[in-house]
């Protein structure tokens, strides 16, 4: 019988009857009734009801039902949690999604799923297929869309049958994993390459990359970059390797995770891929090449592969998943497998103090290529010892701890045996000493920076040395400095390296700053801190810190607990914060009962909907969005998020408007840093469907603006219909001016739009509340989340990265209100303050998004922190909206500004930041007919045409690449399996 005719029947047996669910093999949909024993649960937990689980007697995997529209795919399909059968809250894996011709624009729509298992036989497994036709999206037009050489059309795609299946047998502790493509048409696909896209999160898992077949070209942790945007671009950056590790993160429960595929390494076949800051791509090409290495030639040649009518091709590989955090618990399983030891052989040996953690990277002395890495425990009867399965040879080892030098350790390996290394003990550090770390026993932030020779220290250190292109990437865990929350959950003792030191304590805007310079000893010394005094300098009654766009734990792209960012933003004097994990609905209640820190902050629970795929139903994604409240749901997948793949952003917002009760909607970052560039995750850069941006010198009707006010399916909402912009993400100045004018051209049309400034705060290494809101809210009396959404779609509020305007007021109306002037006459007070050690350099009044007023922000005297307070008295012929605006000026240059200034905010508090403030509008009604006229925007003129070099440039480009797809019909790749 045809293996098509064969899953027929399986799929039959696996969605029409009952799944077996015996008592250790398992293969069946998650239920109500089953949902409490099967979902794993953990920091990184997608699977919910509706899913599909998969378990032997060592192991237990989530698939994610192919009906899930989310972040980087229009189909589930794919593992999404993975642990121990015996063990549960661990899941500390984000997703594998797959990837065709090496572009997410080509996908393979999954739409069933068979579901089986054998307990006498010891197996049970899962096979999702798409009903024979595969789909892409092509964003070019014309004869680009016609050359593309990576997407080709849908109907060429159209007879492409794929299957994945996920098997598990009787005490194995991974799952294999196959994917078969099979041309059932009459003429080739234009399909070369499959991969699995493993999302890590940029401050989550670090990936370990190594290559049994070619040690020396082992990459370790240190990889490549590449630019996504240009594949051919990448043949020098993707690794030939056999297995990629990637362990859990400290602050977790331990775990280690990695893919290989003995079945290829057999047969000398390596996979090809990269690993980004994100992401590590697990990569191979139809006709399997025995490539050693990759290159552009080679990659060229890939393309023009097809799979013939009749032709079937299949990828094997599998998911190790083990109970240890570090690679060598993979690799000891790994490399018997893949014949590169056979496990009689290693080293071991044993650390001291045995109660710290030590990480361990062992390389080949010969090559100096990376082979495995290790990592001590830190309490129980194992704890400092250490041990890994390695081939015979010579070993440098490197030993690594918190606060203390590293050492290295030669090691020779014999055949047959484990060579024993003699105990290492590293020289202990010295220690700081708080109780308590402020006068006044209160919160706040200790920033520590090296001075002279002395280099900043690393608290909570990952240790791994993970990098791209050499340079250290941003990390989950590791930064130089401490929070304190003002109770006994404070640290007391922190262990430091010997040297000398500054320390800069903080507490938001509204305090002076205080600074004590130190010389720490060493050898387990301690030297006690004075507890800091800061000052309030500046008050700012009625108004309330908050910060609307905030990740932690469940986020895939953020390390941080739960506890790690609350008490970010305790130290930070940050009263209400918005939690908007990536399509996840987050759960703080334990770690605010565990760090007793409800009187202090506040949590409204919301999402960030994460787009970041092309679709069907947009070609550039539809962008990132936030939307609060959102009702968690701790059974459902991904704990109640809305989908946000395959959607356009008009039924998004109606979706989360009626069917998720969400009361306020903020469009995320909208711009990206380069002007003029496109980004899938900057939604006013391509309109969804466009690859055309925003232009905010143009009307909202007139193209290609006029794309947000295309109605939802149930005409109900428009892609224009947010309630709040985030006119200030993070450090980014490039983007707040791009935003700046859209959002005034949207204000002078007619659209309420609320500007909000938020940190976008992913990593410790972000500051928490950098920038932050201050909305005028009274906090007196029972929390009232309803009141507060009201005030923040009211704009009563202001952004800032450290200004503070203290007084905007227009007729005695403050910010977000409509204010009456019969006569066109208007009384302004304005007055704006720093705190001392914030750098302010000129305050703007404008009017209809125009400057109307500069003010001079003159240095404060010595203690002062009034910077500006005027009063102005304009007269005014329409309606008009007011804002006000203080910081740097306009035209400043973001990094020339860095450069000439020193001093605690922009080299210690805010490294990156320029200072900025801005006010929510006051609504001036000047014609009295209660309400506010917008001015509205004229017609301008075309875009300019494109230049003759561009157009002939592009003409050779098209030629050359008509050439290459008529080429690719001569090539042929080989079945496999």
């Amino acid at each position: 019988m045809h293996r098509r005719h064969c899953l027929v029947a399986f799929f039959a047996a696996g969605i029409l009857l009952p799944a077996l669910t015996l008592a250790e093999m398992r293969a069946e949909r998650i239920v109500a009734d089953t949902a409490d024993e099967l979902l794993i649960g953990g920091p990184e937990a997608i699977g919910g009801i509706g899913d599909w689980y998969l378990a032997n007697d060592v192991i237990e995997v989530i698939i994610d039902d192919p009906s899930r529209r989310f972040a980087k795919s229009n189909h589930g399909g794919t593992i999404v949690d993975a642990g121990l059968r015996d063990r549960k809250g661990e899941d500390q894996f984000a997703r594998i999604f797959p990837i065709v011709n090496l572009d997410q624009r080509v996908f393979i729509d999954f739409d069933r799923v068979g579901a089986a298992a054998d307990e006498a036989e010891g197996w049970a497994r899962l096979v999702v297929a798409n009903s024979g036709r595969m789909n892409s999206v092509p964003r070019n037009r014309g004869l680009t869309r016609w050359i593309d050489p990576l997407v080709p059309s849908a109907e060429r795609l159209q007879h492409v049958a794929v299957e994945t299946e996920y098997a598990v047998f009787r005490g194995e502790p991974f799952v294999h994993i196959k994917t078969t493509f099979h041309n059932d048409g009459p003429t080739p696909a234009p399909i070369f390459s499959y991969g699995d896209v493993w999302m890590r999160g940029g401050r989550s898992g670090r990936a370990w990359v190594g290559n049994t077949l070619d040690p020396d070209l082992s990459r370790g942790f240190h990889h490549l970059s590449f630019d996504r945007a240009n594949v051919l671009a990448a043949g020098d950056a993707m690794a030939a390797f056999t297995h990629v590790v990637v362990p859990g993160l400290p602050q977790y429960p331990p775990i280690t995770y990695a893919i290989f595929a003995p079945e290829r390494t057999a047969r000398q076949l390596r996979q090809f891929g990269v690993t980004g800051e994100h992401v590590t791509l697990v990569n191979a090409y139809f006709g399997d090449p025995d490539w050693d290495q990759m290159s552009l030639p080679r990659l060229a040649s890939a393309l023009r592969s097809e799979l013939a009518p009749g032709e079937s091709w299949s990828f094997r590989r599998r998911l190790l998943i083990v109970g240890r955090r570090d690679t060598a618990s993979a690799t000891d399983v790994i490399f018997p497998l893949l014949g590169y030891a056979d496990g009689s052989s290693g080293i071991r040996g044993r650390v001291e103090p045995a109660n710290v953690r030590h990480v361990i990277i062992v390389s080949d002395t010969a090559v100096g290529a990376p082979v495995t890495q290790l990592e001590t425990d830190v309490a129980g009867a194992e704890a400092g010892r250490y041990r890994a399965t390695l081939p015979p040879g010579d070993y440098r080892l490197e030993i690594r701890a918190a606060q203390r030098s590293p050492q290295e350790v030669a090691a020779t390996v014999s055949t047959g045996r484990f060579t024993n290394i003699e105990r290492v003990a590293l020289a202990a550090p010295g220690v700081l000493h708080f109780g308590p770390a402020f006068a006044d026993g209160g919160a706040g932030r200790i920033v520590v920076e090296g001075l002279g020779e002395t280099p900043d220290p690393a608290f909570f250190p990952e240790l791994l040395d993970f990098r791209l292109d050499g340079r250290a990437t941003e990390s989950g865990t590791e930064i130089n400095e401490l929070h304190f929350i003002g109770n006994d959950h404070d640290p007391t003792r922190v262990e430091i390296a010997p040297g000398r030191y500054r320390l800069t304590a903080s507490r938001g805007f509204e305090f002076d700053i205080a600074q004590v310079e130190v010389e720490v000893p060493g050898d387990g010394r301690e030297l006690r801190i004075e507890p800091f005094a800061l000052e309030r300098v500046i008050e700012l009654p009625g108004f309330v810190s908050a910060d609307f766009h905030v990740h932690a734990q469940a986020s895939d792209d953020s390390g941080m607990t739960n506890e790690a960012r609350l008490r970010s933003f305790v130290a930070e004097a940050i009263e209400v914060i918005v939690s908007t994990d990536h399509d996840h609905v987050a759960f703080f209640d334990p770690a605010l009962d565990r760090l007793a820190v409800r009187d202090q902050i506040r949590i409204i629970t919301g999402v960030e909907v994460t787009s970041s795929a092309p679709s069907p139903a947009a070609a550039w994604s539809i962008g990132h969005h936030n939307a609060w409240p959102i009702e968690r749901e701790p059974h459902a997948h991904r704990q109640g998020a809305p989908p946000s793949q395959n959607m356009t952003v008009a039924d998004l917002y109606s979706l989360l408007r009626h069917r998720y009760g969400a009361s306020v909607i903020q469009l995320n970052h909208p711009r990206r840093s380069k002007p003029g560039r496109v980004s899938d995750g900057a939604f006013l850069t391509h309109l969804g469907n466009l690859g055309e941006g925003f232009d905010p010198t143009r009307p909202i009707d007139v193209a290609p603006n006029d794309q947000l006010l295309v109605r939802s399916s149930d005409g109900r909402m428009r892609a224009v219909d947010f309630d709040a912009i985030e006119l200030f993400n993070g450090s980014s100045y490039s983007k707040y001016l791009q935003i700046r004018d859209d959002w005034h051209a949207l204000l002078r049309q007619g659209f309420r739009v609320t500007a909000t400034a938020n940190s976008d705060t992913h990593g410790p290494d972000e500051p928490a509340g950098y920038p932050r809101n201050y909305l005028r809210f009274d906090l007196a009396g029972d929390w009232d989340e309803a009141r507060w959404n009201e005030a923040v779609l009211a704009g009563r509020s202001f952004g800032t990265s450290g200004p503070l305007i203290t007084a905007f007021e227009v007729n005695g109306a403050g910010v977000g209100e409509l204010v009456a002037a019969p006569d066109g006459a208007v009384a302004i007070l304005l007055a704006v303050a720093a705190a001392p050690w914030v750098p302010l350099e000129e305050v703007r009044l404008l009017a209809d998004g125009e400057v109307v007023r500069h003010y001079r922000a003159d240095a404060p005297e010595k203690g002062g922190v009034v910077r500006l307070r005027a009063e102005e008295r304009l007269r005014f012929e329409r309606d008009v909206f007011l804002t006000l605006e203080a910081g740097v000026a306009l035209d400043a240059d973001r990094r020339t500004w860095l450069d000439e200034r020193s001093g605690a905010y922009s080299e210690t508090l805010a490294p990156g930041f320029v200072p900025i403030a801005f006010s929510n509008p006051i609504f001036v009604d000047v014609d009295g007919n209660g309400r506010f006229d917008a001015i509205g925007l004229p017609l301008t003129a075309a875009s300019d045409p494109v230049p003759v070099g561009v157009v002939a440039a592009s003409t050779a480009l098209f030629a050359g690449l008509w050439w290459l797809r008529r080429r690719r019909a001569a090539i042929r790749g080989p079945a496999s399996c």
